[in-house]
């Protein structure tokens, strides 16, 4: 069924993350910069959320909370939520007519096989996108003003991202240390973007142009097993990346990643059934940027499939699923040998368990280590 965009009537932490905690600008004030005769936004903020009623008040708020000359609009797109979380969107654009469209599905387009942020950017009139998914939230009122001016001076630049707090159950950090030699203002090339697995821009820090939604090719929506890599990397070429020092959001990374929650979905057969399909379906990606990319990308993209196998290979014999294991840390090696425990795990491929101690010794102490430099 089609969305619904409403036409709304007029009307403790370690880190000092949060915005001023008074009364939010009425949209009279909040607009009260802008230029009169605008007659589209600058930047489009994009905000896909499901079921996440319990945060979704603080990622809105944070976004109503920014200063800015320019016009901005701010597109919620709700996936037909079950929690109450579409009933918050409303409210929030029932009060800022002007700022906020809510997008509320009545069906699930996730469970439909759709790409969700593609999908909301679809609804954004602006020249630039700004996103944050719905579970996260920014903690600068200053964000879209300085990652704005940012890009304007930087024309060739397509995408940019920014440090940012991340806050799992038990503990937060930053997602660059200050002190860390790349904590500084610089354009980041594809190539360092290709080589890292995972979260290496932060979804709620990126900020690109809408030209790159638009140039998407087909294999991103029918193949790539998540968007997000595959969005920076196509964002970032030719003329890579704009990485911003400032911190500007709060990342809520739900412990994803951990060792215990790997274990846990892969004892389950159709959970491991899935993360097979999806390594396929990297590699298939893989081959396709190599295709796309110059041939001076390719090392780089080897390097990233390796170590993809290997961390597939590890979570495998973690979960006790030895052939998963020798095969990915095999696939690993046929790409490239990378480090001194990947060369190890792939000559003890055949006694699995031997392999798992040693890599359960191996955490223990690397645990014990990161406890020790904290204290």
């Amino acid at each position: 069924m089609p969305a619904r965009p409403t036409e709304a009537p007029s009307a403790d932490a370690p880190f000092n993350d949060a915005l001023p905690t008074d009364a939010l600008p009425t949209q009279e004030a909040l607009v009260r910069h802008w230029p009169s005769d605008a007659d589209r936004p600058e930047v489009s903020v994009i905000c896909t959320t499901f079921n996440q009623a319990g945060y979704i008040r603080e990622t809105i708020e944070g976004f109503l909370r920014q200063q800015t000359d320019f016009c901005f609009e701010i597109i919620v797109h709700d996936d037909a939520s079950t929690d109450g979380t579409a009933d918050i969107v409303a409210e929030y654009a029932a009060r800022y007519p002007r700022v906020i469209r809510a997008v509320l599905r009545d069906e699930n387009q996730y469970q439909k096989g759709h790409r969700i942020m593609p999908l909301a950017a679809g609804f954004a009139r602006g020249a630039y996108l700004a996103l944050c998914e719905g579970d996260d939230f920014w903690c600068d009122e200053q964000k879209l003003a300085r990652q704005y001016r940012a890009m304007q001076a930087r024309p060739e630049i397509a995408i940019s991202y920014h440090n940012v707090i991340r806050r799992g159950p038990e503990q937060e950090s930053l997602h660059i240390d200050v002190q860390d030699s790349r904590n500084h203002e610089r354009v980041v090339a594809l190539d360092e973007l290709l080589v890292h697995t995972g979260d290496y821009c932060p979804s709620p820090s990126l900020m690109l142009h809408r030209s790159v939604v638009e140039r998407l090719p087909e294999w991103f929506y029918t193949t790539a097993p998540v968007g997000d890599f595959y969005l920076q990397v196509l964002a970032a070429w030719p003329a890579g990346a704009l990485y911003l020092p400032d911190v500007m959001a709060v990342y809520r990374t739900q412990a994803q990643g951990s060792w215990s929650q790997q274990q846990r979905q892969l004892e389950d057969d159709r959970r491991y059934a899935r993360h097979q399909d999806f390594m396929a379906r990297h590699a298939e990606c893989m081959h396709h940027l190599a295709t796309m990319l110059d041939a001076s990308h390719t090392p780089s993209i080897t390097l990233a499939m390796a170590r993809r196998w290997y961390y597939a290979s590890v979570e495998y014999l973690q979960a006790g699923r030895y052939r998963g294991f020798r095969d990915a840390i095999a696939a690993s090696m046929h790409q490239q040998a990378i480090s001194a425990p990947q060369r190890l795990l792939f000559l003890l491929r055949r006694t699995p368990r031997l392999a798992g101690r040693l890599i359960a010794m191996r955490h223990q102490y690397q645990r014990r280590r990161r406890s020790t430099d904290c204290a």
